[in-house]
């Protein structure tokens, strides 16, 4: 990613975030970021997270996206007409983000997921990653990202490694959304690591303690 967008990137997250907590180590080199898709900063804070990392992302995008935002390209987004262009980027190195459930949807239950996660993973011979997100607004005064990242066994044919990467995401949306509801709204969630560091609250601000 050229500085200046990753900067602008993090920049964009820094500002309208508490902050990325994360839980789970990201593999070195390429991969594959297969997430579920339930909010509009998904693919910033995925964006942010990789540059962080030292690693440039690719996007995959529906072409009718990219045809109206051209812009997400400086992202290295690509549209669904090239599906090639994906094993490209992961040829440099890059970070393959996807969202298998295709579009936007509400923060609720997983959705069918396609196969492009998985095919990609098998055929550019690269991990897999599953990345369960909820960015919520909690006990302070702007939303916090959540990232729970797990590696997929690939040891399957692609519609078999797609079945588990279903699996794994639903489990790990699961598991995020009933430590949202149990947990102290003022405290991280518990098991995460703080990643990137947002927006602090006015009365953090102003208080003396």
């Amino acid at each position: 990613m050229p500085s200046p967008v990753r900067r602008a990137c993090e920049h964009l997250v820094r500002r309208g975030l508490r902050g990325v907590w994360l839980r789970g180590r990201p593999p070195a080199g390429p991969f594959v970021w297969a997430a579920n898709h339930h909010s509009w900063w998904d693919p910033f804070v995925a964006a942010a997270v990789v540059g962080r990392l030292g690693r440039a992302p690719a996007v995959l995008m529906e072409q009718d996206n990219l045809r109206r935002f051209g812009v997400a390209r400086l992202l290295g987004a690509f549209g669904t007409a090239q599906l090639r262009q994906g094993l490209h980027h992961l040829r440099r190195g890059r970070v393959l983000i996807i969202f298998p459930e295709g579009v936007l949807r509400p923060p609720a239950r997983l959705a069918a997921l396609a196969d492009g996660a998985a095919w990609y993973a098998r055929r550019a011979e690269i991990p897999l990653c599953a990345v369960a997100a909820r960015i919520v607004l909690r006990g302070h005064q702007a939303p916090e990202a959540y990232l729970d990242m797990s590696t997929v066994d690939t040891s399957a044919p692609v519609a078999g490694v797609t079945a588990r990467l279903e699996q794994v995401l639903a489990v790990q949306l699961g598991e995020l959304d009933r430590s949202i509801a149990t947990s102290d709204p003022r405290r991280p969630l518990p098991g995460f690591t703080p990643y990137l560091e947002g927006r602090r609250s006015w009365d953090e601000r102003w208080s003396r303690d």
